[in-house]
């Protein structure tokens, strides 16, 4: 008899997954990846997939809880002669980490009888291939070894007993109280010749650690109070780590494939890929969990197949980045509790989804705010993205439910197309990236009209699922996420009230009422449940809802664990399982209400003490870096952390709904004391003479601005360096055993001791020391790279040596096409910003000479074009600098 969904526990190594039931089986395993044909497919048919299984032979009841704070799975079983503790995990790699590439998988189990006495049964039953193919199985070197055509797996027992039987190997012990069993399931050639109790216990501690250490680390310093959603975050953040593909950085949608919407129904999908359309709502889940790698890992991940695959966005794609996932259907498995038919592949990646273009272009964004840059490489694919939606917004297409009737016009598709030109605008403004701004403009403001207009019931008092229908679809309580409506606008009120009127039950959120071409029903839409709290949240329903979230917790079973949908009549989970869009849903709405329950403290920042009393002592240098601190690292590693820490900071504090990075909020985050503790290192270098140019440049450019925006945060500036008088001349950092302000930085060395701005004053006397770091010849590009602290910041993670001609390019071209050049052509004007005023001998000795060096880093040929051919006769005005911190 087929056990319930929630029955099942995970285990997985961020490579591939297992799901234990509480009956002590492994009932379904891929190798050697997620994605893989299964190893073990009992749950999708009891008969013929095969499984693994530990347990008292006597009857027995049980129960599953993790470790705390692990993936680690203990099953505990009672029996009338004791009680069985039985723990299930793959293993971490020796270096403490996921699995490396080359490394096979290892799956331990431990029985212990923790009183009494049992008599303990082990069953293994591999089916490769989707049991397809029955391997042969054979007793070698106190191994089991099964062979099949393409896969070979080993198990291991630490004591004797396990015997062959056709396709089953199987054994029996007595064990008393005390006394373990260990099993290890390896795949391929990579085994250990005999199981040591000793090494598996150090690979159960070496686990442990690496997921306590893993769930402990927070890299944005963010610390909010979950209150009673604690644990429940903490399983959530875990889950997704598991669905994470690390190889990549990909974030599978699910474990499984085929687990119905409808017991004994036909919405049987397979859910071992990811989605397009999960991007934005993942990234923002990463950063509310406080997990910066993960979060880049997987906006690198949308990186590399942007930048490889220039062909049209499809709706989904493999682990690995695969485009054709063919959906077949595996008529010999019976499907879990006789659900048929079984699928493996997604037909729905060669749907036309016209939400996907404004996900991907969100997601983008979400990478500019958090990791500080895009590369210019990308741009074209994204520009293709906002052209396309142009030419196409106007079809219909098959929905964010993949739906297999159709196509309609959707309303929530036509949303995110609006979303795509706005986000690639605001991407283009940001980095002055070029583009038909002027025909997206109008688009952006035609499609709002439109689903303003053609997507609004008069008689629902709500925007519906498409046009030629008023049924209602939970996906248009996403408007607001995306910033097309707020939370509090009447339309999206009243919308809110006709969902929960008409497709809630109980809290309980369905996606839609309406017909979709497909047989039968679907339970309980979880994710959807979530975005109502989040709509409760944002119009300031705090306590109601509260109690929804605890409501919807109750949903999950006793392990926290969500699939895609729940059935309030059965209390029974439905669809694939654990489904990561639902603990996405779940991370981001407990995050929303903590953070509306307790505002971020605006507290005065620690380092220099008043601020204040400081803005009036004119003459007061600070030193940033003051304290001690134990030597360790060269020049460049610690100069190159702290601007790694610099560009975490920044996106650790970026606040997506204001469009900003909150200096003013880091002072009092762990994150910036770890950074002012780095900065101390640089007492204990000392900037080598015999460095090369380039380096000398990189290291340099690098130091001053890390320095300007820890004197940003430190001075508790919020909006301009302006708001410290003189503030480049007195904030400084000891280096060696010699000070240096930001202004000592840019003119002393970068600009070989150049006069100050507007002074016949050089930085450095005769006999100063610091001389000998002068940097000749001058490159005037650097004046484009000092810019960390303003709103032209370029997208450069850091400076180096063996880059810096293409860092100095890049920053040149986004500091220029940001804003910092205007062209009036029919007043045959050009405004430049009034650096060009101030140094004007770094970029030549005329305005015609400045204008020949600003004309080839414009991207728009037009406008170089225009320069170059009429430099010699245009007048130039200098404007003033933009000197805030931020401005998109």
């Amino acid at each position: 008899m087929n056990k319930r969904i929630g029955d099942y526990g995970i285990i997985g190594d961020s490579r591939t997954a297992a799901l234990v039931g509480n009956d002590g089986s492994i009932d379904w395993l891929c190798l050697p990846f997620l994605d893989s044909p299964s190893v073990f497919a009992a749950l999708l048919d009891e008969d013929k997939g095969g499984h693994f299984s530990v347990s008292p032979v006597s009857p027995f009841d049980s129960t599953s809880l993790y470790r705390a704070g692990t993936n680690i799975l203990t099953t505990t079983f009672r029996t009338p002669q004791g009680r069985l503790q039985l723990d299930d995990f793959l293993a971490a790699s020796a270096s403490g980490g996921e699995t490396r590439r080359g490394e096979g998988t290892r799956l331990y189990r431990c029985a212990e009888v923790l009183q009494g006495e049992m008599e303990v049964i082990a069953r293994f039953e591999p089916r490769f291939d989707y049991a397809r193919e029955a391997p042969c199985l054979n007793a070698a070197d106190g191994a089991v070894i099964a062979v099949g055509e393409g896969q070979r797996l080993a198990l291991l027992a630490s004591r004797l007993g396990m015997e062959v039987d056709g396709g089953t190997a199987s054994g029996r012990w007595h064990l008393t109280a005390g006394q373990k069993l260990w099993f290890l399931l390896c795949s391929g050639d990579d085994r250990p010749v005999v199981l040591h109790a000793a090494a598996a216990e150090e690979a159960l501690a070496c686990t442990e650690r690496y997921w306590h250490r893993w769930l402990a680390l927070s890299e944005t310093g963010e610390d909010f109070d979950f209150g009673p959603f604690r644990e429940m975050m903490e399983r959530s953040s875990l889950v997704l780590k598991l669905l994470e593909f690390a190889p990549t950085g990909a974030m599978a949608a699910a474990a499984t494939t085929s687990l119905p919407e409808e017991i004994g129904g036909e919405r049987n999908w397979d859910y071992r890929f990811s989605w397009i359309r999960d991007a934005a709502m993942t990234v923002e889940a990463l950063f509310n969990i406080g997990h910066l790698s993960e979060l880049e890992k997987y906006l690198r991940w949308l990186e590399r197949f942007i930048c490889e695959r220039q062909e049209a966005l499809q709706v989904l794609y493999g682990l690995r980045g695969e485009t054709e996932l063919t959906e077949g259907v595996l008529t010999h498995l019976s499907g879990y509790k006789g659900s048929r038919p079984v699928r493996v592949g997604n037909a729905a990646y060669a749907q036309k989804q016209l939400d996907i273009y404004g996900e991907i272009m969100d997601a983008a964004l979400r990478l500019s705010n958090y990791a500080g840059k895009i590369e210019f490489s990308m741009w074209p694919f994204f520009r293709s993205i906002c052209e396309t939606v142009v030419r196409v917004w106007r079809e219909k297409d098959s929905g964010i439910w993949e739906v297999r009737g159709g196509p309609y016009h959707f309303v929530y598709s036509k949303v995110m197309c609006w979303v795509a030109l706005d986000r690639g605008l605001t991407i283009a403004r940001r980095y002055g990236f070029p583009g038909d701004f002027e025909r997206w403009t109008a688009c952006r403001e035609s499609i709002r009209r439109e689903v303003l207009e053609r997507g609004w019931s008069q008689k629902k008092q709500a925007f519906v699922q498409h046009y030629e229908t008023d049924a209602l679809d939970a996906a248009n309580l996403l408007f607001p996420f995306y910033g097309f409506l707020s939370y509090e606008d009447p339309r999206m009120l009243s919308t809110v009230e006709a969902i929960q009127r008409e497709l809630t039950v109980d809290g309980f959120v369905y996606r839609y009422r309406s017909e979709d071409h497909l047989a039968g029903t679907e339970g309980i839409f979880l994710v959807c449940s979530f975005w109502l709290v989040d709509n409760l949240i944002g119009q300031g329903r705090l306590e109601e809802a509260m109690v929804q979230l605890l409501r919807l917790e109750k949903s999950a079973n006793q392990l926290g664990l969500f699939a895609e949908q729940y059935d309030p009549a059965w209390d029974e989970l439905l669809g694939n399982y654990p489904q990561a869009f639902s603990h996405i849903g779940y991370i981001n709405s407990v995050f929303a209400l903590c953070r509306a329950r307790q505002p971020r403290k605006r507290a005065p920042a620690r380092t220099v003490g008043d601020t204040v009393s400081q803005k009036l002592l004119l003459t007061q240098r600070f030193l940033l870096n003051a304290g001690s601190v134990e030597a360790k690292g060269t020049p460049e590693q610690v100069v190159g952390d702290l601007k790694h820490k610099m560009n975490t900071l920044r996106g650790a504090f970026f606040r997506t709904a204001e469009g900003r990075v909150a200096y003013e909020e880091m002072a009092e985050s762990s994150l910036f004391w770890d950074y002012v503790e780095c900065s101390r290192q640089l007492q204990h270098i000392h900037p080598s003479l015999s460095r090369d140019r380039e380096e000398r440049i990189a290291l340099w450019i690098n130091l001053f601005n890390v320095m300007v925006v820890h004197g940003v945060v430190a001075l508790g500036i919020r909006d301009s360096v302006k708001e410290v008088s003189r503030f480049f001349r007195r904030i400084c950092y000891r280096v060696g055993e010699l000070e240096f302000s930001a202004d000592d930085v840019e003119h002393g060395i970068l600009r070989a001791n150049h006069c100050y701005p507007h002074s016949i004053l050089h930085p450095f006397g005769s006999e100063d020391p610091r001389r000998d770091l002068m940097i000749e010849p001058l490159d005037p590009r650097i004046h484009f790279a000092l810019v960390c602290a303003s709103a032209s910041c370029p997208p450069i993670e850091i400076y180096s040596a063996e880059t810096l001609d293409h860092d100095l390019e890049v920053s040149g071209k986004t500091f220029l096409n940001s804003g910092g050049v205007r062209i009036d052509r029919q007043g045959r004007i050009v405004r430049l910003p009034k650096i060009f005023q101030w140094y004007g001998e770094d970029f030549g000795e005329t305005d015609e000479e400045h204008l020949r060096f600003v004309a080839p880093y414009l991207y728009r040929d037009e406008d170089r074009q225009f320069l170059e051919q009429n430099a010699a006769e245009l007048r130039v005005k200098y404007e003033p600098y933009d000197w805030r911190l931020n401005r998109t």
